[in-house]
């Protein structure tokens, strides 16, 4: 069981780290809600501005990993453990009291983030493959088999178009 202070110090900053992924992860998932609604209205706009906000705050969720990665290599060290088996499984067997409690309430709290994401994120993919096959099954309807138009060209170059390959029949 650990108890120096610069060890709490640290596991301190870790479960700050842990709050931050966690907050980062809840606003993943309003996000992609949000994604799925503006995909289902068609509101370019903002879809243009979600994602302007996304490449923002990947930037900042890269600090905070790196952030993560380097407590946990310093929690490593100090527990002569090899970084790469270094888990919050083990962390929280090498600590007690209070603050062993609140790393495992970190850790219930992301994993159900994680299937939660998972579900989302299957949901979201789901929508966009729907999106996409929806589109081909219009470009064939108007444009014939894999998008291509039923145009013929002369020996001279001239483009003829077949009619029932029209956009709109404007025959009564």
């Amino acid at each position: 069981m650990m108890t120096s202070g610069l060890m709490e110090t640290k596991v301190d900053a870790l479960l700050e780290a842990l709050d931050e992924d966690i907050r980062h992860m809840e606003s993943t998932l309003s996000q992609l809600d949000a994604l799925r609604a503006l995909i289902v209205k068609r509101d370019d706009a903002a879809l243009e501005e979600l994602l302007h906000g996304l490449r923002n705050e990947a930037e900042s969720r890269m600090a905070g990993v790196q952030r993560r990665e380097s407590l946990r290599k310093e929690l490593a060290a100090e527990l002569n453990v090899d970084r790469g088996t270094m888990t919050l499984s083990v962390l929280q067997e090498a600590l007690s009291g209070p603050r062993r409690q609140a790393v495992a309430d970190r850790q219930a709290r992301l994993k159900m983030l994680i299937v939660r994401m998972k579900r989302e994120y299957a949901l979201t993919s789901a929508l966009v493959t729907d999106c996409a096959r929806f589109n081909r099954s219009l470009m064939h309807m108007f444009f014939g088999l894999n998008g291509k138009g039923d145009t013929t060209y002369s020996a001279t170059g001239s483009a003829r178009r077949h009619a029932e390959a029209s956009l709109v029949n404007l025959h009564y």
